[in-house]
């Protein structure tokens, strides 16, 4: 019973749309602004770098503290493995959304600093050089979920473990696809700082959140 209670707590965990709160009290709606992601990336360039840095850090927080609060719940190695991949579903699958949410990155970078420590930090540190040296964080992100299963059985030795790490990879890269897309015609948006804020489709009034074609 526990476990269920655990799996059932880990999605609505994973569902809180942070980002979605965050730039919602500043006047934003994240769906319906930019790319329509609740993700750090779109907070930021529909809502601002303080609601972007927020929702970075309660999504970091909330698949580290969730998995860690959740834990004592589960008895085997693979329902702790389920009780992460829920909340990293939950993110880009939001109870509270209709089912819609973001791409996980930060989530899964909370969930697997509990679970997989050392290669989540390398991982990162490829993210960060990655987009210093593109300024696109989808290049970043796509490239930490390709390369974070490589690293996994450096550091763990479960077969299930670096089967579901590769899952985790996959499905990170598929929510990017639009993304891939976009980079392939040349039209994703790269990082900025102090320049007006650039939507993955045209520009926004933030206050409003809508799209202008």
């Amino acid at each position: 019973m526990s476990t269920v209670l655990a799996f059932v707590s880990a999605y609505v965990i994973g569902s809180i749309p942070f980002g979605f709160l965050f730039a919602r009290a500043v006047g934003v709606d994240l769906l319906n602004c930019g790319s329509g992601n609740i993700g750090t990336t779109n907070a930021f360039r529909c809502a601002g770098p303080v609601v972007g840095v927020l929702t970075l850090v309660a999504d970091i927080l909330k698949g580290l503290i969730g998995t860690v609060m959740l834990a004592p719940l589960v008895a085997s190695p693979w329902a702790l493995y389920t009780v992460g991949l829920l909340i990293i579903v939950g993110h880009t699958k939001s109870l509270f959304l209709r089912f819609r949410g973001g791409k996980a990155i930060a989530t899964s970078f909370g969930v697997l600093l509990y679970l997989n420590p050392w290669a989540i930090l390398l991982t990162a540190l490829v993210f960060f050089i990655v987009v210093a040296w593109t300024r696109t964080v989808s290049i970043g992100s796509i490239t930490a979920s390709a390369v974070y299963p490589l690293l996994t059985p450096l550091f763990r030795h479960d077969p299930l473990f670096i089967l579901i790490s590769y899952a985790i990879g996959a499905y990170a890269i598929w929510l990017h696809r639009s993304n891939i897309r976009r980079l392939l015609i040349g039209e994703e948006p790269k990082l900025s700082f102090g320049s007006p804020r650039e939507m993955d489709r045209g520009r926004v009034t933030p206050m409003r959140g809508r799209r202008l074609k």
